[in-house]
């Protein structure tokens, strides 16, 4: 055996068995183990997840084995990866135009793996996308379906309930940019609110916006009723809540007992219906300021004297006198006291003349006055005189009751009526 024979036996002796392996692409389960890769076991799940991304089978396992060994020759990734050696280069280089892999220019041929979160960047974004596009869908059909199942002729109502600071600011914000109109029924909670919107107040105004104000009677005992902003319409009325409505398109509802609101925004149908249930309260409101400087008490028994006279109590005076065998009544003062509950039996004389005076300026523009030298309080009406004769009537029974007995004598004028009533004896 010459020098030659023995150093190429020597060389094949000396190689590594993996190199046999190779040219022969025979793979031996004991060189799995020695990769540190075991495509069969631990990775094989990973490899199938690499599936859903639109890899085959192959570049899932190549591009595994490529994130595990590092840069490979072609022949090592068909040995880690345990892929047929005709399929290996074809496989590194759909790798490669998807952009998981580069393969050098120079031979040897080297292929790399991109790193994993730049070579699936891309692809999760696309997925991502697709994700929220499905989500958007699934949204939209689930309306559709809501929609059919929702009952004919309903309509959907989102509100937001509010804590009292929270409450102040959105009204005060709301008023500010409201463009045509507030309207408000107000408890004494609610006017506490609006005394405290006074420039947003102002600000409305200045921008032509309307401003109408309902307040309870019990709002005449907050010192900053009159006090409010110029160019506001205050009346008196039936109030028992506070409901806000700006623009016809907000809704807010105060709780008087805590000062929580509740907000309706953007709800045509509801808020058209609050504008004309406020307008229905506004029609059988008293001008508010003509009670500026009245005992509130007084104005708050005034306005309710005012309120009964022209919703039935002209009436009741008329039947009682007409079934009456005396030109004065004895039971028309009970059915004032009872059926209204104004307690006028149980009010002095200073009390019942200013109940009068203040309910005639509310109900008719007029007023009225006492001549102490003469015994003569006269009644007079400047708008209306519908009120005028049932009040003196109610005056008249009440002087009768305490003993006394006056005369009544009507005057009538141009846009005016008078009714005296001639006392027997001076009142002080």
């Amino acid at each position: 055996m010459n020098f030659d024979t023995i150093y190429l036996t020597n060389a094949f002796t000396f190689n590594s068995e993996k190199a046999l392996l190779f040219m022969h692409g025979i793979a031996r389960e004991d060189q799995e183990d020695e990769a540190g890769l075991d495509i069969a076991s631990g990775n094989t799940d990973l490899a199938g997840s690499l599936e859903e991304f639109g890899l085959s089978k192959y570049e899932a396992r190549a591009y595994i084995t490529m994130i595990g060994k590092g840069s490979l020759a072609a022949s090592e990734i068909a040995y880690y990866a345990n892929l047929p050696r005709t399929k290996v280069y074809q496989t590194v280089k759909k790798l490669e135009k998807k952009r998981l892999a580069t393969i050098s220019r120079q031979k040897p041929l080297i292929c790399s793996a991109s790193p994993p979160e730049e070579a699936f960047a891309e692809i999760v974004s696309l997925h991502e996308r697709r994700v929220k596009n499905m989500k958007g869908i699934v949204e939209r059909l689930q309306k559709i379906n809501d929609e059919r199942q929702r009952p004919k002729g309903s309509e959907e109502r989102r509100y937001f309930i509010l804590d009292p600071d929270s409450a102040l600011e959105k009204i005060k914000s709301l008023i500010s940019q409201a463009k045509s109109s507030v309207a408000a029924q107000l408890d004494p909670w609610g006017i506490r609110l609006i005394s405290q919107c006074r420039l947003a107040l102002v600000k409305a105004i200045s921008n032509g916006v309307k401003v109408q104000l309902v307040a309870s009677s019990r709002c005449l005992e907050n010192e900053t009723f009159f006090s409010l902003a110029d160019g506001i319409e205050i009346r008196l009325g039936d109030v028992v809540s506070s409901i806000m409505v700006i623009d016809s398109i907000h809704v807010i509802t105060v709780d008087g007992s805590n000062g929580r609101a509740t907000l309706f925004s953007s709800a045509e149908v509801f808020g058209a219906s609050q504008s004309k249930q406020f307008q229905y309260v506004w029609d059988r409101s008293v001008e508010a300021r003509l009670l500026a400087g009245s005992d509130p008490a007084v104005a708050s028994k005034a306005m309710r004297l005012a309120q009964a006279t022209e919703n039935g109590l002209s009436a009741h005076v008329l039947e009682c006198t007409m079934s009456s065998r005396s030109d004065l009544p004895d039971g028309l003062l009970d059915v004032v006291d009872h059926k209204y509950g104004l307690d006028i039996s149980c009010m002095d004389t200073g009390q019942i003349l200013d109940v009068v005076d203040s309910a005639l300026k509310i109900s008719c523009s007029g007023g009225l006055k006492h001549d102490r030298n003469n015994n003569v309080i006269s009644l007079q009406s400047s708008a209306d005189s519908r009120n005028v004769l049932p009040l003196a009537l109610i005056l008249a029974c009440y002087f009768k009751r305490v003993g006394n007995e006056p005369k009544l004598m009507q005057n009538s004028g141009q846009g005016f009526q008078t009714v005296h009533l001639k006392l027997a004896r001076s009142t002080l």
